[in-house]
């Protein structure tokens, strides 16, 4: 074996290794952005280290089921092109996808009215009380019984509205639970 057949079986591919890169390039992107659309705003509301762990473990099988049998350069490069170009893609589709997934994906969701945590939200959500709390705190709410109504949106952040204020009722259409905000939060 020549040296440069040497240096090209370390760092290149095979046509079928290349294929093989591509193709699992694109079914794990599609997986992984499926599981975010799922557990996206369980995750990001408040992430524990726990999912933290799993997201790094599961970004790290996926990272290493792409690149196949020998990672090799060659494979890198087909990959991270396969990523950036779908990531592209799919972004210039986004409007699309926006409003099929703001029908059936993540959507804000209320889960709290007049300083009640509304439960039943929280679980359908997979999210617990403490974990609402720390967001509370971490959105600047010192007293729990100051907020009329509290929206997490899909990304896990929170949309307060403190005792006395109210919210532009077109800012709540969508909202999950918009039904149960009273009447005199929105105007």
């Amino acid at each position: 074996m020549t040296f440069f057949q040497e240096l090209w079986f370390q760092i290149g591919a095979s046509p079928a290794g290349a294929l093989g890169v591509l193709i699992a390039s694109i079914m794990l992107y599609l997986v992984f952005t499926l599981i975010l659309q799922i557990a996206g705003p369980r995750l990001s509301a408040n992430p524990s280290m726990l999912s933290f762990a799993v997201m790094a473990l599961l970004g790290s099988l996926i990272a290493r089921a792409i690149l196949g049998n020998t990672p090799t350069l060659v494979g890198g490069l087909i990959a991270v092109s396969t990523l950036l170009v779908l990531e592209y893609l799919l972004g210039s589709l986004r409007p699309g996808f926006d409003r099929v997934f703001t029908r059936r994906g993540p959507r804000p969701t209320v889960v709290m009215v007049h300083g009640h945590v509304l439960r039943w939200q929280l679980r359908h959500l997979g999210l617990g009380e403490a974990q609402l709390l720390t967001l509370l705190r971490r959105g600047g709410v010192r007293r729990v019984i100051e907020t009329d109504l509290v929206i997490l949106e899909p990304r896990g952040g929170l949309t307060i509205v403190h005792r006395g204020e109210t919210i532009d009722e077109r800012l709540v259409r969508g909202v999950r639970g918009a039904g149960i905000i009273p009447r005199s939060l929105t105007h």
